[in-house]
């Protein structure tokens, strides 16, 4: 079972080639660390698409807002379309574009029906898909809200594992009470609610799918 992300960056051809250089980088940052921290690998092709498979299904979508998170915090006014689908599927290291199997098949099909979404999250499981659609549409529209001082600072709360306000400040080098405000502004509990509630969704539905192997 992996977690499959297909995602393209929005809008990249109104972006210099320095520019989109430097959204590459900030996205290949991303996904090496998303990579390592759950096991798996990425192509990045044609310039401005990607694609990640991950052996820990449960965390796709806080890797999907992360990444979006990531892109919008640059000075740029970057952004990112991206489709998580979890699934039966296999893939070789170095090679995860030409992965094969249901989560392969579910988050192409899903990019290609993404707009005007941001996010989208699939599963061969019917049930547990259409459970969270409605949720992943309310996070998605929340993420689009956000600034780039706000996707900054909730991209460092999301990551951090001391999630006090006095470490994330640390982190960003501001003022602490700064810090809150933004944090607060951005419903940020909100966002790591969704998140907790869709890994838990996840891994249930993960575990009982293999119990019944």
């Amino acid at each position: 079972m992996l977690g499959v992300l297909t995602g393209d960056i929005s809008n990249s051809q109104t972006f210099s080639n320095d520019e989109l250089n430097h959204i590459l980088d900030a996205l290949k940052i991303q996904l090496s660390k998303y990579a390592s921290q759950y096991g798996g690998n990425f192509d990045i092709y044609r310039g401005d698409a990607f694609q990640l498979a991950v052996t820990q299904p449960q965390h796709c979508m806080q890797i999907a807002i992360g990444i979006r998170l990531a892109l919008k915090a640059l000075p740029l006014s970057a952004d990112v379309r991206v489709s998580a689908a979890i699934g039966e599927a296999q893939f070789r290291q170095q090679e995860v574009k030409i992965g094969t199997g249901e989560a392969f098949v579910l988050s192409g099909r899903g990019l290609d029906t993404i707009k005007p979404q941001y996010i989208a999250f699939s599963c061969q499981n019917e049930q547990l898909e259409n459970k969270t659609k409605l949720l992943t549409r309310f996070a998605d529209a929340h993420i689009s809200g956000l600034t780039q001082i706000q996707s900054q600072t909730v991209l460092a709360y999301l990551e951090a594992s001391d999630k006090s306000h006095e470490n994330i400040a640390t982190i960003l080098n501001k003022n602490r009470s700064n810090v809150s405000r933004i944090l607060n502004a951005s419903n940020y509990k909100l966002v790591a609610e969704y998140l907790s509630y869709m890994e838990e969704e996840i891994a249930s539905w993960q575990q009982s799918s293999d119990a019944e192997k």
